[in-house]
């Protein structure tokens, strides 16, 4: 990079830190309206969303559409790395570890996933969710990835499969999203008619649906991310 080049990198990031600075200035610093607000969920947040998870029920009640964004930014992410790897190709990866690797592995894949599914179910009444339970079904992919080879990743869980979850997942969380207008009148609003006792599996209305579309759909996003990321063909012999 020219010396010129370094110099206005520079100048964009001092300026950038300027307006950052200059903005964070702004906020206001009302503590009455934060304690309110503190003192509005940790008081009513159980009644009326049904969620014992404050951190869910901010999440995917009180702050969905914030949720919804960042949703959408992973999509985008994703959307944006597939198309600029679309057209790599690089060598198929090798068989993968060693015998004793995957057999460990192997036994092993179904408590993970067992394990990704109780973070995402139980997210509204314990530590966990869609995003943290995602990115464990996510990993699994990866694992398999590098535990068997990208080939066998291909062949049993097709990036086509992992797409149309992503994808699924994006369109779901809209889709309960309009519900929220059908049932409640606003976009997103929590369908409470689905509550049962509070803390029971079915519980928080809407949030464990919109947890599990969540946890799927950034599974397979993290998934397609890694696996543009070491696109590859087939082995030359199987051409033949």
């Amino acid at each position: 990079m020219s010396k010129a080049k370094h110099i206005f990198v520079v100048i964009v990031l001092s300026l950038l830190g300027i307006t950052m600075v200059i903005n964070l200035n702004k906020i206001p610093g009302n503590t009455d309206q934060i304690n309110f607000i503190y003192s509005h969920i940790t008081n009513n947040a159980v009644l009326e969303t049904g969620s014992l998870n404050f951190v869910t029920a901010i999440l995917y009640d009180y702050r969905a559409y914030d949720s919804l964004g960042e949703s959408t930014i992973i999509f985008g992410a994703v959307s944006g790395i597939v198309l600029l790897l679309s057209r790599k190709t690089l060598p198929v990866s090798s068989h993968g570890l060693s015998f004793i690797v995957k057999r460990t592995f192997g036994m092993l894949t179904p408590f993970i996933f067992l394990f990704s599914l109780y973070i995402i179910s139980h997210g509204h009444l314990s530590p966990g969710g869609g995003f943290q339970g995602g990115v464990i079904l996510g990993a699994i992919s990866i694992i398999f990835s590098i535990v068997y080879g990208s080939e066998f990743d291909f062949k049993r869980y097709s990036p086509t499969t992992k797409t149309l979850l992503e994808t699924g997942g994006a369109l779901l969380f809209i889709g309960l999203g309009l519900a929220g207008i059908i049932f409640g009148g606003y976009f997103l609003e929590n369908l409470r008619f689905l509550n049962t006792e509070i803390g029971s599996l079915l519980s928080a209305g809407s949030i464990p649906l919109i947890n599990t579309v969540i946890g799927f759909k950034i599974g397979a996003g993290l998934a397609i991310i890694f696996y543009s990321m070491i696109q590859k063909t087939f082995k030359e012999e199987d051409k033949l």
